[in-house]
Parts: C-alpha cells; sequence; structure tokens
C-alpha cells in the first residue's frame, strides 16, 4: 500500500511515519525543505517536493496513492484557508481515479465542547468548536459531500510524547523549578494520548476503511489537571506548582490556538476501540507518567 502523508515531520506525522514504515507500507512525505526531506528518509519514507500552500504541485502525487493522511497544518494566520484549499484540491484531484480516495484527516478534541452534567463526549456529540479551529469543521463537511472519497476524521485528545505536550511540558516546567502555566485549573479535566498508541489508530484506520468514520482517539478518558500534577510530583519526588495563564491579550481569538486547555473534557474511546480493533499500549496514567515523564 503507498500511503502519501503531510506534516510527516511533526509530532503526530512523525510517528505515524515511522509507524507505517515499521508495518512496510510504502510512504511518501510531503516536504518543503531539505531539513523535512532529511527527516522523512532517516525514517525511512521517501519525500515529495511541496508546500501546504501550494497544492497544485503536489495533490496529483497525492491522489495517486492508496490512502492519503492529512496531519499538517501551518499554525499561521492563514491556516484555515490553506488547510481548506489544500483538502479541495486534493478531493479535486481525487475524482480522476477509478476507486475513491482514501483519506484520514486529523481533527481534534478541541472541535467539540466542554463536558456538561459529567458526560462524555463521543464521535455523535455535535462540535462546538473553538475559533481556531472552527475551520475543521468545514473542511471535514467538504471531504463528507460526494462520493469520491472514503473519509476518515481522527480526534486525538491531548497528545502526549517525551519530547511534547502536556506530561513533557509538566515535566519541564518541574526540572527547572518553575511552575507549570497552563490556561487550565486544577480541577479542568483532560483527556490524553501517547502518540505511538495514537500513530497506531492511523494505521488501523486505514486498513479498516470505511466511506465515512470518525473515531475520537484517546488512552485516558480524562484527568483532572491537578491530579496529573500531582502524579508527575510523585515520579520525580518534589511538588509541581500549578500557575493560570491569562489568554493573550494582543491574539485574536481565531489564532488562540491554547485556548482549548481550559477545556474540561472528558471522552468515550469505545467506538474507536470498535471500529478498528485499537488497544491503547500506554492506557494508565501510571504507564503514561513513567514512559514521558524522565
Amino acid at each position: 500500500m503507498d500511503v502519501f502523508v503531510t506534516g510527516g515531520t511533526g509530532c503526530i506525522g512523525s510517528a505515524v511515519v515511522k509507524k507505517l514504515v515499521r508495518e512496510d507500507l510504502r510512504v511518501i512525505g510531503l516536504a518543503r525543505s531539505d531539513a523535512a526531506t532529511e527527516k522523512l528518509r532517516a525514517l525511512g519514507a521517501s519525500a515529495y517536493p511541496g508546500d501546504l500552500r501550494s497544492p497544485d504541485s503536489w495533490v496529483s502525487r497525492a491522489a495517486s496513492c492508496d490512502a492519503v493522511i492529512h496531519t499538517g497544518a501551518t499554525f499561521t494566520e492563514d491556516m484555515g484557508r490553506v488547510d481548506r484549499q489544500s483538502m479541495l484540491a486534493l478531493k479535486q484531484a481525487a475524482k480522476h481515479r477509478k476507486q475513491p480516495l482514501q483519506i484520514v484527516y486529523t481533527g481534534g478534541i478541541w472541535l467539540y465542547p466542554a463536558s456538561q452534567d459529567d458526560k462524555v463526549i463521543t464521535e455523535k456529540t455535535p462540535f462546538a468548536p473553538l475559533p481556531a479551529f472552527r475551520f475543521m469543521s468545514e473542511t471535514i463537511r467538504t471531504l463528507s459531500h460526494g462520493t469520491d472519497l472514503n473519509l476518515t476524521v481522527v480526534h486525538p485528545a491531548l497528545v502526549c510524547s517525551q519530547s511534547a505536550g502536556p506530561i513533557a511540558d509538566m515535566t519541564r516546567a518541574l526540572k527547572a523549578g518553575e511552575p507549570f502555566e497552563t490556561r487550565a485549573t486544577a480541577s479542568t479535566i483532560w483527556p490524553l494520548i501517547e502518540v505511538g498508541d495514537l500513530a497506531t489508530l492511523y494505521l488501523l484506520a486505514i486498513r479498516n476503511a470505511r466511506f465515512r468514520m470518525s473515531l475520537i482517539a484517546g488512552s485516558i478518558p480524562g484527568i483532572s489537571v491537578g491530579h496529573l500534577a500531582s502524579h508527575i510530583s510523585a515520579r520525580h519526588g518534589r511538588p509541581l506548582e500549578l500557575a493560570s495563564a491569562p489568554a493573550p491579550q494582543e491574539s485574536a481569538v481565531d489564532q488562540d490556538w491554547a485556548a482549548g486547555y481550559a477545556l474540561s473534557q472528558r471522552i468515550d474511546v469505545s467506538h474507536a476501540q470498535r471500529a478498528t480493533g485499537w488497544r491503547p499500549e500506554l492506557s494508565t496514567i501510571e504507564d503514561l507518567v513513567v514512559t514521558l515523564s524522565r
């Protein structure tokens, strides 16, 4: 199977590329620089030159593959426009195929609202996206129209690795003897997922393709920020202080990409497990903290 990956050098994308290569899939990563090309090749993938902002340069190559996994994002002022234009161009390119193109699109848990009255978020929960990520719901709607694509949307919880995500950020603050600044409070509930377990779900998503599928991805359905901090404190034998970080006044709400940390969310991941057979390896907070907080 040939799989085209955007964002293959990012936190999620590089884990996905590594997982697919290990499973002997042929991976082509979109590369907009020599450094990205070198990183993709080091992961065992081939690199195809191009930029999300110039989709005409790469969508034909992507549409010729068996599947496309979209994890790329610019995190610039024009992120929404770039995302919509690139996915629309890919959808147009797929019209020339004999069989529908399989696409795995990366959404996010922040497309959903805060949990209310202890109700968990499921794939059936209506979207209520933060302003900075509203474009994703529009892109998903565009990709869902028609019969040219077999679309799977993966909605990751807060992604954790040894170098990125809440656990790594808390650990760095603790080791530096500084408080961990966050938009959350100690009682805010965060769902979590380790990046390698998330990559496994992407693999299973392309192996269990359906015409339309939505998957919420989390190994920890929800843990309070205070409880998470206490686990990291116990791991290192010293207390981690939490500090409130207000919303930056200089940023427009449609560029406030960190606003989601203030959302209190609890998720149900049973659908992802039933639909794909996915079983996260790091499924307890103890496993996550021991593995990632170093």
